[in-house]
């Protein structure tokens, strides 16, 4: 069995004994320090202990989670903590799922609309860990996804990546961003083929003209799912997906590459209208223009990695860092002692109303904030701490 099995329960145990009358351990904060936070959180995915939709059982070393593009992102989070951690049982994971999808025959382009919703998550952790770890067993896998969004994929009639099969009416959908062109700014990069480059560049600019709103400086979820237009209403991971779908092109672009500059306008307009709704706990809510709305985890884990970053790089400047610690002051009461991870949106089609991403329960441990967590916390660790 894993070592870190049962990672959840012995924490409890011990802090049980340690904390009598404390109530419940799985409510308590984890201490606000990222690294400790990781660790934990990291203690808890590697131990099989956030059940959604895992594959094995749990006598098998790792655990397998279900192929789909949350545990892509998850993944992808791994191999970055590996790296700032110095944990090479993290890339031991990635390996073992991707040679347990691999067995499976999963590693594949599909039908429908399961290439934006599964593949394309899962072929960046692909080839993330390629470039990584040198391994290239999955590598031609991931890079025929690429190919694939970048000529078969079906297209609206201006030419943007569409989703499921209908793009005559002009549907497009944000989450597909994320999905879609870090995989393909990245196999331009292998491939060497600015081709490539330059259709992400243009889904970007033809998505932000369809869905980025005026007044905020935010983007809706869709366009053309109800009737003519874009959605309703402003969510929160919504515009998360678009954050990190920027914060990872930008990375891979060459920085004298033409248009370049345009999409680093864009990320820094939106970074800029992102903090301009910041809740007044530190999150960002379900709906980022309703603080009635509830403080919600995955899109503030994934600003946090998206301003992070752009800090990092010099993209933006300091004044995003009294923002950065508001959030994981935030942040850090929806992650316990224990691992629990709370008020996590879970799966999200685009709304017809408002009121419809209202329904949307938060949910503990749901698979679309475990990955955004990760991220998070490996962007609030200090880059001091991977020089050795």
């Amino acid at each position: 069995m894993n070592s870190s099995a049962g990672f959840g329960m012995v924490a409890a145990t011990l802090l049980t004994l340690l904390l009598p009358g404390c109530g419940e351990i799985g409510d308590i904060p984890a201490p606000k320090d990222a690294e400790l936070q990781a660790r934990i959180v990291t203690g808890r995915y590697m131990a099989g202990e956030y059940h959604d939709a895992i594959d094995s059982t749990r006598d098998e070393p790792f655990e397998i989670y279900h192929w789909k593009y949350t545990q892509g992102v998850s993944l992808w989070a791994l191999l970055l903590l590996d790296e700032k951690l110095d944990s090479p049982l993290y890339t031991r994971q990635v390996r073992a799922s991707l040679e347990s999808y691999d067995a499976n025959g999963r590693i594949k382009i599909h039908g429908s609309s399961e290439p934006i919703d599964y593949i394309g998550a899962m072929a960046h952790a692909i080839v993330e860990y390629s470039q990584r770890s040198g391994d290239d067993r999955f590598l031609d896998d991931a890079l025929e996804a690429a190919r694939f969004f970048h000529e078969d994929v079906a297209r609206t009639p201006e030419g943007l990546i569409a989703y499921h099969s209908d793009p005559q009416r002009g549907r497009i959908w944000i989450d597909a961003l994320f999905m879609v062109t870090p995989l393909m700014v990245k196999a331009a990069a292998i491939l060497e083929d600015d081709g490539y480059y330059d259709d992400v560049l243009d889904q970007f600019r033809g998505f932000s003209e369809k869905l980025r709103d005026e007044d905020t400086g935010l983007y809706h979820q869709g366009f053309n799912w109800h009737g003519t237009g874009a959605s309703p209403g402003l969510w929160g991971r919504g515009n998360g997906w678009m954050a990190m779908a920027m914060v990872e092109c930008l990375e891979t672009l060459p920085e004298d590459y033409p248009g370049r500059d345009e999409l680093l306008s864009l990320y820094r307009e939106l970074m800029a209208a992102v903090v301009a709704h910041q809740g007044p706990g530190g999150m960002w809510h379900q709906l980022l223009d309703r603080y009635d709305s509830y403080e919600e985890t995955s899109c503030t884990g994934m600003f946090i990695y998206a301003l992070t970053l752009g800090v990092k790089r010099g993209w933006l400047d300091d004044q995003y860092s009294g923002p950065l610690e508001r959030a994981h002051t935030g942040l850090s009461r929806m992650i316990s002692i224990t691992g629990n991870i709370d008020n996590i949106c879970p799966g999200t089609t685009t709304q017809s109303s408002e009121d419809g991403y209202l329904k949307k329960s938060p949910k503990r441990n749901e698979s679309h904030g475990v990955g955004p967590v990760m991220l998070a916390l490996y962007g609030l660790m200090p880059e001091a701490d991977n020089a050795e």
